[in-house]
Parts: C-alpha cells; structure tokens; sequence
C-alpha cells in the first residue's frame, strides 16, 4: 500500500498534474496564437478594405472631375456671351460634382469674362478698317466665337486688299504694325488671375485708343466710297433697322453711346437709340416740335384717309407686331424704354421696318429708294402668301412707287410677263425665284423714263419758276387779295375746281415736304426744305396732275 500510495502521490499526480499544466499552456499558447492570427487577419482585411474604399473613392472622384471637365467645355463650343451665360447657369445650379469642377468652372469664367472684355474692345475698332459687309460678318463672328488669332489673320488680310502692299508698301506696314500693337494691348487685357490693377487697366485701354485714332488717321484717305444705288442714284443716306435710323443724320451719336456706326447696331442698341432720338432731337414740322418728327410716317399723311401713316399699325397686338420677326423681348424694351409712348412707338417700328431688324433701306438722288429686305424672299414658298407680299414691295421700292400704284399702273404687264410665266413652274426654287424676280424688277424699270421732274409754279407771272421763299411769299399775299375771294364768290371754274382752289396746289406741295400748310414754308425750316427738294436731298415729287385736282404724283 506505501509503495502505491507513494507511487501515486510522487510519481503518477505529479506527471498527471504536469501534463494538465502542460495542455492548459498548450492551449493558452494556441489560444494566444489564434487570437494574434485574428488580429493580423482583421488588421489586413482593414488595410485591404481602406485600400479597395480609397480607389472607389478615387475612381468615383475621377469620374466627376471627367464629367464637371465634360460639362464646362460644352461653353468652349459657345460665342462668348453664351459662353459667359452657360458658366453663371453652372455656378448657379450647383451641378458641379467635384472641388476640382468649381475651381476649373471658376478660372473659365474668369477667362470668359476676359475674352469678353477683350472681344468688345477690339469690335469697337473694327469700323476704322472699312471692311464690306461680308469681311465684317465674318470677323465678328470670329471675335463672338473668341477666335482672335483667326480674326487677326483676315484682319491683315482685308489690309493687304484694301491697302495694296506693291504701291503703298509703307503705308501698309505701318497699318500691320499699328493692329499688331492694338492686338497685343488687347490680348494684355485678358487677366483671369486679376493681376491688373485699375490703373493699369486704364493705360492699356488709353494706349488701344490712341492706336485706334493713329490707325483711323492713316487708313482715312483710302475709305471704300458707297455703292450707287438703283438706276445709277447717288446714295445719299441709309436707314438701318426696326426703327431705321438714319446714318448720316444719326451715325455720329450712334459712335459716341455705342462705339459703332448706325448699321451695325443690335435691334436692342436700336430700340434704345431711337428712344433717345425722341427724347433728345426734336424736330420741328407743320408748326409742331416733337422727337417724333424724325420718322417720316409719324407726319406723313395717307392721301385717300388723310391720316398720318403710322397710325394704320397703332395698338395692335403683340403677334401682329412679331409678324416680322421682331422678339418679345424687343417688345417689352420698347414698352420700357418709351414709357406712355410705346403704343405710338411700337406703331412708327412697324411701319418703318414691319418689325425686321434687318430691314435696310437707300435714300438716292431723285427721290427713289432701295431696300435690302430682298434676302428674306427665299424663306418662303415661290408665288404664294408671304413670298408675294416682299415681292410686290421689292418692285415698288425698286421703282419708286407705291404698290397701289406699282398694281394700277404696272399690274397687267406684272400678270402677263412675270406671274404667268414663272407661278406654274413646279421645280422652281426659292433662289431661282428670287433671281428671276430680281431680273424682271430691271425689265420693268428700264420701261420707265429715267428722269425725275422738279415741280414749278403752274401758274400766274411765276409759271415754271422754282419755289423758293420769296416766291412763296408772294404767293401767299396773292392769295388773301380782294381779287381772289371776289373770284371765289363768283364761282369761277379753275383747274376743275373753284376760283379759291387754285392756290390748293401750294398747300398740297407743303405738305408732301412735311408741313401742314403752306403758311409754314414761308419760314427758315420751308425755306430749307425747298432747298433740299430741288437739290435733290429731299424726295421728288413731281408734278401735278390737274385731271386728280390738287394730288401731287411721285
């Protein structure tokens, strides 16, 4: 029993014990090194995760900044002022999805602005180099679009044709260098960083003046000269636009508040112009002042209604009035602009223009006009509704007559020799049309005689005399003699008409140069205007046709 108690207590427990220890041990060691196993697992499973949401992050972020980059360079495709309006529209809407989309839209508004700034400035000069109308467009265009090293490479190019290096070789490298150094100033300008202060950006803008009037100077000599109008008439104005402001009465100003001459103002720069007109040029005709006075159809009357001619278009509904392309918008600036006197405005536009701001009309020598309206013909369908209507008033611009007159006097041959002729052919395009319509209109005037006649006194001991001031005058006292209302009360047949009537025709002169009466031409404004008549600033009017009593023809 000792021996096996002793057994057990020294030997068997103690190995039984030391083995216990020794799992116990061993599966605290496995236990640990599962635990370090874990931990190791879960810290690389958290790298690799960071890893794998640090390159979604990247790719997403990537893929914004590709979309913003997408988005804002749709505005590089834009003229400037588009470009500068869909850059605003993006800030404003926050579609922007990366930092880097708002700091790229930022600098390309920056720069729009600038290139902006830069385009307007060199438009301003662009009138100095006399370009015709298609060199213009197309270097507006060019400056619209921010394209300013083409529009430098025409620049120089119209230079080389309107200044031909082989015989004015100085002179036209003198013009290349001044635009060179205007360019150069201008492209200074541009600053999206706004490193320029306020003064010098005033002396670049001083410097490209001073370049402008040095260019202007050299360049002056060698101004295009205007094109003849119709029947070789001497072009004496031009009027321009919805309102069609006069170039030589109103180009002066139109430099002054726009930088550029009347024809190349926008139909906005027109409206605010002619409002300016009314307020600020009064006019003096029949007796009356007024702004209105400068429009023609505002105190010209209708001869078989005796109504003033604007006053057939006066308070009529917007689609009437944007029948001829004329915009909303444009309506509501008049409506601004003239205040209470925007029905009368809206009425003088459309009756000027038919609200076509391309609408351009030659004032020539004799009295006759050109219009430049002819282009917009091949918008519509040959020989039907609207294509008619610009045809009938090419005709009697080209003529010079009214369209009640152009279809009284030349409708039946008009039938036989154009309509019949030309209406059925089914193929017939647009621009075919138009030539043929432009070849015919050349027929018909060379049926006509060619010389306009100045109007004289048909009677009495100043028969086949000009009028002028002096003549009138004596008219006028001839007219409240005794003798005359003696001759009136004695019913005496003059002309068709009564012995009282034969003075009529002084009053109808009178009024076919503007004023009310014949009264009124005995004064420094008549007195201008008969001059005017017979020297051909003033329309013709021709001669009277006693078998229409009193009626003055064109």
């Amino acid at each position: 029993m000792a021996d096996a108690l002793d057994t057990l207590l020294n030997k068997t427990l103690p190995n039984f014990l030391g083995q216990e220890i020794s799992n116990l041990r061993t599966e605290a060691r496995f236990q640990a090194q599962e635990e370090r196993d874990q931990k190791k697992y879960l810290q690389e499973w958290n790298r690799n995760e960071t890893r794998y949401q640090d390159k979604i992050r990247t790719e997403r972020e990537e893929r914004n900044e590709e979309r913003d980059r997408i988005i804002i360079s749709r505005g590089s495709e834009m003229d400037l002022d588009k470009r500068n309006e869909y850059y605003g529209h993006l800030d404003k809407s926050g579609r922007m999805k990366s930092v880097f989309g708002y700091d790229l839209l930022e600098g390309e508004m920056s720069r729009s602005r600038s290139d902006m700034d830069r385009s307007s400035t060199l438009m301003q000069g662009i009138d100095i180099y006399n370009l015709d109308d298609f060199e213009y467009n197309q270097i507006q265009n060019m400056y619209k679009s921010g394209n300013f090293e083409k529009a430098y490479e025409e620049l120089t190019k119209a230079l080389d044709r309107k200044v031909d290096p082989k015989n004015y070789p100085e002179i036209n490298l003198s013009a290349k260098s001044i635009a060179s150094r205007i360019d150069t100033n201008a492209k200074a300008l541009v600053d999206p960083l706004n490193l320029l202060d306020a003064k010098q950006e005033d002396a670049i803008r001083g410097e490209i003046g001073s370049l402008q009037s040095e260019l202007s100077t050299l360049l002056a000599p060698l101004s295009r000269l205007k094109v003849p109008g119709i029947g070789g008439g001497k072009v004496l104005s031009t009027d321009y636009g919805l309102f069609q402001i006069n170039d030589t009465t109103f180009d002066k100003h139109s430099q002054s508040f726009f930088g550029k001459p009347t024809k190349r103002l926008n139909p906005e720069e027109n409206i605010r112009f002619a409002s300016w007109i009314v307020k600020n040029q009064p006019r003096t005709i029949g007796g009356v002042k007024s702004g209105w006075n400068n429009w023609s159809v505002f105190f010209g009357k209708d001869k078989k209604t005796g109504e003033e001619l604007y006053k057939k278009n006066l308070n009529k509904s917007d689609a009437y009035y944007m029948a001829g392309g004329l915009s909303e918008s444009n309506l509501r600036l008049i409506e601004r602009e003239f205040g209470n006197d925007a029905p009368i405005a809206k009425a003088v536009m459309f009756s000027e223009s038919s609200g076509k701001h391309s609408s351009i009309n030659q004032n020539l020598a004799g009295g006759k006009s050109k219009t430049g309206s002819l282009k917009d013909i091949t918008e519509f369908k040959p020989f039907e509704g609207e294509w008619n209507q610009v045809a009938i008033d090419y005709m009697a611009n080209e003529l010079g007559v009214s369209k009640e007159e152009l279809k009284k006097d030349h409708g039946a041959y008009i039938s036989s020799n154009f309509l019949q002729k030309y209406s059925d052919r089914p193929n017939l395009s647009s621009k075919r049309a138009k030539e043929k319509l432009i070849s015919f209109t050349k027929e018909l005037k060379n049926t006509l005689p060619s010389e306009s006649v100045d109007f004289t006194v048909p009677s009495g001991k100043h028969q086949g005399k000009k009028l002028n001031k002096s003549i009138v005058a004596d008219l006028l006292k001839s007219k409240r003699q005794d003798d005359w209302q003696s001759e009136m009360r004695k019913g005496k047949i003059i002309y068709g008409m009564t012995a009282g009537a034969k003075y009529e025709w002084l009053d109808t002169f009178a009024q076919e140069l503007g004023f009310d009466s014949a009264e009124e031409l005995n004064s420094k404004e008549g007195a201008m205007a008969m001059k005017d008549y017979y020297s051909g600033k003033r329309s013709q009017t021709g001669q009277i046709d006693f078998e229409q009593p009193f009626t003055i023809t064109r």
